[in-house]
């Protein structure tokens, strides 16, 4: 259920509000693995937030597609039958600087922009509270953050130390203009953008004027347009950009890839064109380590240089908020990573008994942005994605907690030639052990060969969102119609989930479908049967006005509808919720009376694997 793969989303956005302490974890409700209880999902397209929120106070939809803003708080919850519920973001607002432009690209200029930047009053201030400054590039909800121990920080503005640096680094205004010349005696204005949908990006962004400013920088602000985004994406010319991210589990593994100075020309990668051999450096043990010390000390540091060297100054972590009606249905979902909004809801709220259910009736959402395609490789928006992954089933989703639950795989191990003489020294081999329930929504079964050649077809397709991670992959092959085989040339904890989060598609359109072409195939659903895999098929669609999808009767952990006055009738194969997740351990579990194999490298012996992988959501709406 969890987004699989790594996301990347044109963000165009800036914030809302999410965070608490780096030991708060929301706890999700004890809910079952079989669904969904609702007949149909509709989601509404209700661009303006305000809307959003008339629509729920005047009962039109049941749930708020998105975070919303803090603005609208005290009004929902002074309303009957609305619960509003918060969730510690798993991400951040923040500032991407040039680094590849002069004199940008001087450490000194950054570190003394961001000593005086005035973190603390961002997230008091504009984010009403409901913030907290934040340093590491690892939010602090993450178990991996190495948030507040650090020597220093930038929470309060330093005037006086970034003017030193900078006088320091011979930033002097040579021609009494009353601005800083760089250290070459040129002429130089800082142009800070932000996407115009937050008042909290458009704030941000002036207090970042300010900040320049009052270091005698010459600097303004302007609104970014949409196609401003690109120059961005593609590594041309900007100054600063006020942005947001939001990660979509716990794997810190994008970190060898976000500022590695070799992607530092890469679209859609290294936004801030930093390169750094020190930071290079770490690369290696974070990616090919199998040992967890050794992948952390490797992570610590990499957070520390970036710490110090600002190609990106995170400026706050703050609060998600969600909203529901409470009248209808009941069973939402608080998940540690999109609050009450997340599909889990999709798949766990039922109706309530005073409605006759628990089974049946129309969830109600709304959606900010209309659906872009229904090709969940060249998806660009995370509201599209939101959709989309309810089409499509993986091997392994995560949790309400952020835990790995086996899905399509009923289990899996993993292992080294340390562990198995057969596999080649320095290989990793995973086996997965597919559910032998699993089918298409035409029917026909879902198997070890479909995984095999979707994987096969996210690696030689070059700039699919999936393919990333799998450039190591040397084989993915069926070996039973149940059992698949996949093996990487290099050794990596991360691996696992490279495989196991990706969409699994059928192999009968891609066969038909040239790897390098992956981006032209467009299904129409309501024109041509759509093959699918997941808990919804879609239904009914007007494309910028709503999106329906209808429960799928042939899923394979599809509940039994027996007609009852209690919500915990399932299927046999429920496997029970992983309710306690240590994100910084391992765990096991036993899982429909068989124990779930994990890592057998140098970890403990474990099972179900609970940090990993890599993959994050920019948002195209709030950041």
């Amino acid at each position: 259920m969890r987004k699989m793969g790594f996301v990347m989303l044109l963000l165009f956005s800036v914030v809302l509000l999410q965070v608490l302490p780096a030991n708060a974890q929301s706890e999700a409700p004890s809910f079952s693995t079989s669904g969904p209880f609702v007949d149909k999902v509709r989601f509404e397209v209700i661009t303006q937030d305000d809307a959003q929120v008339r629509a729920l106070l005047q009962d039109e939809i049941d749930l708020i597609g998105e975070s919303i803003s803090p603005s609208f708080l005290a009004e929902l919850q002074e309303a009957e039958d609305i619960q509003v519920v918060k969730t510690p973001r798993n991400g951040y607002g923040f500032i991407t600087i040039n680094c590849a432009k002069y004199p940008l690209s001087i450490t000194a200029f950054r570190r003394a922009f961001a000593f005086a930047l005035n973190k603390t009053a961002i997230a008091t201030d504009i984010c009403e509270g409901l913030a907290v400054p934040l340093d590491s590039c690892i939010p602090m909800i993450n178990p991996w953050s190495i948030e507040g121990q650090l020597p220093y920080n930038y929470y309060d503005s330093d005037v006086s130390y970034g003017n030193f640096l900078l006088n320091e680094a011979g930033f002097w205004d040579v021609n009494d203009d009353g601005f800083r010349e760089a250290p070459d005696g040129t002429d130089f204005e800082v142009l800070v953008e932000s996407s115009g949908a937050s008042m909290t990006g458009i704030e941000t962004a002036r207090c970042a004027v300010d900040a320049l400013l009052r270091l005698d920088i010459d600097a303004r602000f302007d609104i970014l347009g949409f196609d401003d985004m690109y120059r961005l994406v593609n590594h041309e010319p900007y100054d600063m950009m006020f942005l947001g991210w939001t990660f979509a589990d716990f794997d810190v593994d994008w970190l060898a890839y976000q500022f590695w100075s070799e992607y530092a020309d890469e679209r859609f990668w290294n936004f801030p064109n930093f390169r750094n051999d020190s930071y290079d450096a770490w690369r290696g043990q974070l990616m090919n380590s199998t040992d967890y010390d050794d992948v952390y000390e490797a992570a610590k540091e990499m957070q520390k240089i970036i710490a110090y060297e600002c190609p990106i100054i995170i400026c706050y972590e703050n609060y998600l908020l969600s909203a529901y009606r409470t009248d209808k249905f009941e069973g939402f979902v608080n998940d540690v990573f999109d609050g009450a909004h997340s599909i889990w809801s999709n798949f766990n709220v039922r109706l309530k008994s005073s409605q006759g259910g628990p089974f049946g009736g129309t969830l109600r959402r709304s959606i900010p942005l209309g659906i872009d395609t229904f090709n969940i490789m060249s998806a660009s928006s995370g509201y599209t994605i939101d959709i989309l992954d309810e089409l499509y089933d993986s091997l392994i989703v995560q949790n309400p907690n952020g835990g790995d639950i086996p899905w399509l795989a009923e289990s899996f191990i993993v292992e080294t030639h340390a562990d198995n003489e057969a596999v080649p020294t320095g290989w990793t081999r995973i086996i997965f052990h597919i559910a032998s329930n699993a089918t298409w929504s035409d029917g026909t079964p879902l198997t070890a060969d479909d995984v095999a050649h979707t994987l096969l077809f996210y690696r030689n397709s070059p700039g699919n969102r999936f393919r990333h991670d799998l450039t190591d992959m040397i084989s993915a092959f069926a070996r039973t119609p149940n059992v698949i085989q996949v093996e990487f040339s290099s050794e990596s904890m991360w691996h696992l989930h490279s495989v196991g989060y990706k969409p699994i598609l059928p192999k009968q359109i891609l066969v038909d479908l040239d790897p390098e072409e992956w981006h032209i195939w467009n299904p129409q659903p309501l024109t041509e049967t759509m093959i699918t895999s997941g808990p919804f098929n879609v239904s009914a669609y007007v494309p910028g006005e709503y999106i329906e999808l209808t429960r799928n009767p042939r899923y394979f952990r599809g509940i039994q509808r027996i007609p009852s006055t209690t919500t915990s009738t399932t299927t046999s194969n429920t496997i029970p919720v992983i309710s306690s997740i240590d994100p910084m351990g391992w765990l096991g579990a036993t899982v429909g009376g068989m124990t779930v194999l994990g890592w057998t490298i140098t970890l403990p012996s474990i099972v179900v694997i609970v940090v990993v992988a890599v993959k994050w959501r920019m948002e195209t709406g709030k950041g």
